[in-house]
């Protein structure tokens, strides 16, 4: 492949924003920000956006030799990725809403909306190995030049479809709202269980057996 191949960049942008998928993201992060609030909502996709951008070029950059480097196996990322994301799920459906919702945003930032938010559920385990993966994939040295910025754009796309989702949670209203997080909790526990599956396949060499 050549190194500057704009085809190349095309090819991984969209393989990231697919597995990525901010869109699934969209409830939840609803739940965490002040009702109607859309520059608290602004501030708040700037943070998830900030985050999947320093994780991806993280993954991009030295991911794979930070696994070899503690001994951990792609499988094992996947469980532990997993397993996050199963948490974060009992907790929503626990508590009916992602925190609480008289806190401000930047109270809670770093621990509701870089976790899991930003990652795992869109900067997940699938994300990060595929950005890791494909960056690996071309020994030329322009591939990374183009992850980085096909990260890039990933990283504007989440901004752009988290900041725009904040005109429908007035619409929602608060039951509306602990309906949404509810299922949305159940969603990433079976998310998480995918996850952990998968990874455990992965171990034991039964990938076949599983969807992705």
């Amino acid at each position: 492949m050549a190194a500057g191949d704009p085809g190349n960049a095309l090819q991984a942008l969209v393989a990231l924003i697919a597995i990525a998928n901010p869109l699934a993201a969209v409830p939840v992060f609803l739940s965490l920000v002040p009702g109607g609030d859309a520059p608290a909502a602004r501030q708040a996709a700037t943070r998830v956006a900030l985050a999947v951008f320093a994780i991806l070029i993280g993954a991009v950059v030295g991911g794979r030799i930070v696994l070899e480097m503690f001994g951990i196996s792609f499988a094992a990322f996947r469980v532990g990725g997993g397993l996050v994301v199963t948490l974060a799920g009992l907790d929503m459906l626990r508590s009916g809403h992602g925190a609480g919702a008289n806190e401000t945003v930047p109270a809670r930032a770093a621990e509701h909306l870089i976790v899991p938010v930003a990652m795992p559920l869109i900067a997940g385990p699938g994300t990060i190995i595929t950005a890791m993966t494909m960056t690996a994939r071309a020994a030329d040295a322009g591939r990374p030049v183009l992850m980085i910025a096909a990260v890039a754009v990933v990283a504007a796309f989440v901004w752009v479809v988290l900041a725009l989702s904040s005109w429908v949670q007035p619409r929602l209203g608060e039951r509306g709202q602990a309906i949404v997080a509810r299922f949305m909790g159940l969603v990433l526990v079976a998310i998480g269980a995918q996850l952990v599956l998968t990874g455990i396949a992965d171990f034991f060499g039964l990938r076949a057996a599983l969807p992705a």
